[in-house]
């Protein structure tokens, strides 16, 4: 039982703060008028991930075009169109808002812990697995919600030019600020930022489900959330399933284009993934103006990731992993 506390801490700390932030709602949404206390969380995630973001390897990963273009690729492009399609052909089975939460959740950059922590147990590529995925979250800040304005153009859920060009605005000072401060600051803080990358990992996981919590307070209020967790299952399990598929054609779509070995190991783990790291403080900026929707769009996401760290850990052990460990790329 400890064994399993201590590798599934995060997701059960996840399912608890969804189930406080149902239960406490009417006492905690005083604690955060006007979402200040999730603004000041978001600006400190990103001063942190900054500070650990090792810009020296995405230099030195700058190389292998193929790859990096392949990944980039599956993230933005190939992920996306996937769910718009199936949402298309879903959409009487779905909730549209829980849909919303789907699409949202496609155009999301990959994680930075997750797949590189599994591509160096699986002796994959981790440069090549470090670069894409330190790339994707930062360009994903502005990519991510020009894609989602452009899916969600027809959905009633896309934001008005105005309120789009205040949103970047809202992101470039709670995002991109902060990683570049950080960035300047590791400058000086190296030693110190490699010495502690664990701990102010952590640190970011414990203020994910600050923002989770206050997020889920804030929709709970809304008579019909309750109502709308009893429509997840049918999404639950696509998005189970189509996890596996997302891996299955990353894998084979890479191997088509010449892609082999560690590199090919790289790719299973940092191409079908998503960022709850950035993902929560996205959604939240985005449907901040529409809180009674906010806590049910971010449910696919919250399920998706923990379904992600399941099947990373299964997919480490597998005999096709281990033989492309041997495999001259």
């Amino acid at each position: 039982m400890l064994y399993i506390l201590k590798k599934q801490w995060f997701t059960i700390a996840l399912v608890t703060s969804l189930v406080l932030g149902v239960v406490l709602s009417d006492l905690v949404l005083p604690l955060n008028p006007g979402g200040i206390v999730t603004s000041i969380v978001v600006v400190i995630m990103f001063f942190n991930m900054g500070l650990t973001l090792p810009a020296e390897t995405i230099v030195a990963g700058v190389g292998n075009i193929k790859v990096h273009f392949y990944i980039q690729f599956f993230i933005f492009i190939f992920v996306p169109l996937y769910f718009t399609l199936a949402m298309f052909l879903l959409k009487n089975l779905i909730n549209p808002v829980v849909a919303t939460g789907i699409l949202a959740l496609s155009c999301l950059p990959t994680t930075i812990s997750t797949c590189s922590v599994f591509t160096q147990l699986s002796e994959g590529n981790s440069v090549v697995t470090m670069f894409n995925a330190s790339l994707s979250n930062i360009a994903g800040i502005i990519i991510s919600p020009l894609l989602l304005s452009f899916i969600l153009k027809d959905s009633g859920h896309s934001l008005p030019r105005g309120e789009m060009l205040s949103m970047f605005q809202g992101l470039a000072m709670k995002m991109l600020l902060p990683i570049g401060v950080g960035q300047l600051l590791r400058l000086l803080l190296k030693d110190f930022a490699v010495k502690h990358k664990k701990k102010i990992g952590l640190t970011n996981n414990v203020l994910i489900l600050v923002i989770v919590f206050f997020t889920i307070s804030m929709t709970a209020t809304n008579p019909d959330f309750t109502k709308s967790l009893t429509g997840t299952v049918v999404p639950f399990l696509f998005l189970a399933l189509s996890h596996y598929l997302l891996v299955f054609f990353a894998y084979q779509g890479g191997k088509i284009i010449g892609i082999k070995g560690k590199e090919l190991i790289s790719i299973v783990f940092a191409a079908p993934q998503k960022t709850l790291a950035v993902g929560v403080p996205l959604l939240s900026t985005w449907f901040a103006g529409t809180p009674e929707i906010l806590g049910i769009a971010i449910l696919p996401l919250l399920f998706y990731h923990s379904w992600q760290l399941f099947t990373a850990g299964i997919l480490k052990g597998l005999p096709a992993i281990e033989a492309l460990r041997g495999e001259n790329p």
